[in-house]
């Protein structure tokens, strides 16, 4: 091997981790439905199983009302370590670098300066809140994001069909599909956390549908206009454009 290789420096995640006084919970998950949970449970066990005592985790992943006294027994299970006393949890959901939560969830009072440091964005101060109010929080902002997203969604169906009304809607053009799936697996998390008909399940399955039918609207219309104009699919270049931060999740 080369002197220079890259390689050479790097250390296996369970030492890095053991070094670490902030560890970051940031997953990649893969998986859908019934098994995604089980992903998520066991991406958590694997990070946090090489914590030291006194070291610090932030949950950036979503959860559901009490998915986070989850992950606390979880920790306690995994580590052996008290949460709140040989270790501390935070949780502070994240999607998008440029529209972070104004809360940081946390097990009991604290003013650590370093955490507010690092989880600070821009110049607005962010402040913390017991756990429960976070998820609640985010909760809110989820729900009225998507709902808002659907209404307009919804009503540009009967838009489209009457041609006399769309300079009305140009503000609403620039509604892209990565827009729409972002904060989707936040939506679903939350609906998972209800076992009988409740009204937020209602806002929540009526969000989840209102994509879903958006995304068949869309395949539909690629088809209609492939046939229209006699293309294959096949055949058919498609270019995609978009911009990737290599730092966010």
């Amino acid at each position: 091997l080369r002197e220079d290789e890259p390689l050479l420096a790097m250390e296996p995640s369970n030492i890095a981790i053991s070094k670490a006084k902030y560890l970051f919970f940031t997953p990649r998950i893969r998986k859908t439905g019934q098994d995604l949970k089980t992903e998520v449970n066991s991406k958590f066990k694997d990070a946090v199983e090489a914590l030291k005592e006194g070291s610090s985790i932030i949950n950036c992943l979503a959860t559901g009302f009490g998915g986070n006294n989850e992950n606390i027994s979880l920790l306690k299970h995994v580590t052996g370590f008290e949460v709140g006393k040989s270790i501390s949890y935070f949780y502070f959901p994240l999607n998008d670098l440029n529209k972070t939560p104004d809360v940081i969830g946390a097990l009991k009072k604290t003013d650590e300066k370093k955490i507010l440091s690092l989880l600070k964005m821009d110049k607005k101060e962010k402040k913390f809140v017991d756990i429960s109010s976070a998820e609640y929080s985010h909760a809110i902002n989820t729900i009225q994001r998507f709902s808002n997203l659907c209404s307009i969604l919804e009503v540009c169906k009967f838009v489209n069909r009457d041609t006399k009304n769309t300079l009305v809607f140009n503000d609403f053009k620039d509604l892209y599909l990565d827009d729409m799936i972002t904060g989707l697996y936040d939506l679903r998390m939350l609906g998972s956390s209800f076992e009988s008909a409740q009204t937020l399940m209602y806002l929540i399955n009526g969000s989840i549908r209102g994509i879903s039918g958006y995304i068949k609207r869309l395949i539909d219309t690629i088809r209609i206009t492939l046939k229209k104009n006699d293309l294959k699919a096949s055949k058919t270049k498609i270019v995609l454009s978009w911009t990737l931060d290599t730092n966010e999740m």
